[in-house]
């Protein structure tokens, strides 16, 4: 190991002890201070929980990647996804060593909702990134390849059970076909 790599090994391991045994309110003076914009956005609503805002993809990425691998939040939970109208949004819980959650959030254009991948990070987020394919329509990239979950082989193509447009009542079980009436 050279000097370089002593140093950030050192530096990775203060920080992660900063932040860990330290209430909510100090993780988010931590985060701050690498991502100054979060500044009065980042809440923590009772014990045990932070909350950040929808932030734009490239923030997300940003502080997605700071918090799971630098400060200590090292447990993936699961993603929810959310009809928002307009939008769809993606909302990640991670957890620390001290049972800390944080609730990190995004959100794309229904138009194009187009998200990253965090298995890279957290292998065990594949199944829940398939459901956000299959139910909500989002597309993931560095997705790996595989079956669609949780929905069935021959489930019609563009239909994402999810959307609040998205009405079962013009779902044919049988056919698997999804049948709304015909605007005139």
């Amino acid at each position: 190991m050279n000097i370089e790599e002593k140093i950030a090994e050192q530096l990775k391991e203060t920080i992660e002890d900063n932040f860990r045994g330290n209430t909510e309110e100090k993780v988010i003076e931590h985060i701050l201070i690498k991502f100054p914009f979060l500044e009065n956005k980042l809440v923590s609503p009772r014990p045990g929980r932070i909350v950040s805002p929808y932030l734009l993809r490239e923030h997300f990425e940003q502080v997605f990647v700071f918090v799971a691998q630098e400060a200590g939040f090292n447990r993936f939970h699961l993603v929810i996804g959310v009809d928002d109208g307009e939008d769809l949004g993606f909302i990640y819980v991670l957890s620390n060593e001290d049972n800390i959650l944080l609730i990190l959030k995004q959100n794309a254009a229904k138009s194009e909702p187009v998200i990253k991948s965090v298995t890279d990070i957290f292998p065990n987020a594949l199944w829940h990134e398939r459901e956000l394919v299959d139910l909500f329509g989002a597309v993931v990239e560095g997705l790996p390849e595989g079956p669609s979950y949780p929905l069935p082989d021959g489930w019609p193509k563009g239909n994402y059970p999810l959307r609040k447009e998205w009405q079962v009542e013009y779902f044919d079980r049988e056919t698997l076909t999804y049948n709304p009436p015909v605007e005139k």
